[in-house]
């Protein structure tokens, strides 16, 4: 915990699903999957974060999977994009097999800052509820993330409009093609 301002001293991605062994090659794959066909890389910096490469093949250190992500919309736009005539505002899956708790950190990090980020998320996966909330009006920073330990089984997105798409996205990128 911070001791100036409260906040947990780690972001919520390592909250979510920490860093154990295989974890960072979890994440990279998961990455690597979400940034096929945008001509952009990004792999495991050996500092810690992430060595993104965009499509001049620039090089650019991203600390996080927040700077990852945001670099990728300035440099590709948008990757998690919901069809605009998807009006779907909560959608549920069956339980997946082997789902990913890395994947779904990499995804959610996707959807708030590589993608239109919605007003409001939630997002129920590999034993763990994250809700994503905008920040209060008037408030600095970007979108609350909380993440709770949960038993509920299957995937389920709640969202303004876009969950099942959201939903179906996230499914595919938790339990790849290879290992359905």
């Amino acid at each position: 915990m911070c001791g100036g301002c409260g906040r947990p001293a780690t972001g919520w991605p390592e909250r979510a699903a920490p860093l154990g062994p295989g974890g960072a090659h979890a994440r990279h794959r998961a990455v690597r999957r979400l940034l096929a066909g945008t001509r952009t890389t990004a792999r495991p910096w050996h500092g810690g974060g992430w060595q993104f490469a965009d499509r001049a093949g620039r090089y650019h250190h991203c600390p996080d999977l927040v700077a990852l992500w945001t670099a990728v919309r300035s440099a590709a736009g948008p990757v998690v994009v919901p069809g605009p005539a998807d009006r779907t505002r909560a959608w549920s899956l069956p339980d997946p097999h082997a789902p990913d708790p890395h994947a779904l950190v990499v995804w959610t990090a996707a959807v708030l800052h590589a993608g239109p980020a919605p007003a409001w998320l939630t997002v129920r996966a590999a034993g763990l509820r994250l809700t994503v909330a905008a920040p209060e009006p008037g408030e600095a920073g970007g979108p609350v993330v909380t993440v709770v330990r949960c038993a509920d089984g299957g995937l389920s997105v709640g969202a303004p409009a876009g969950a099942r798409a959201l939903a179906e996205g996230l499914a595919g990128l938790m339990v790849p093609p290879e290992r359905r």
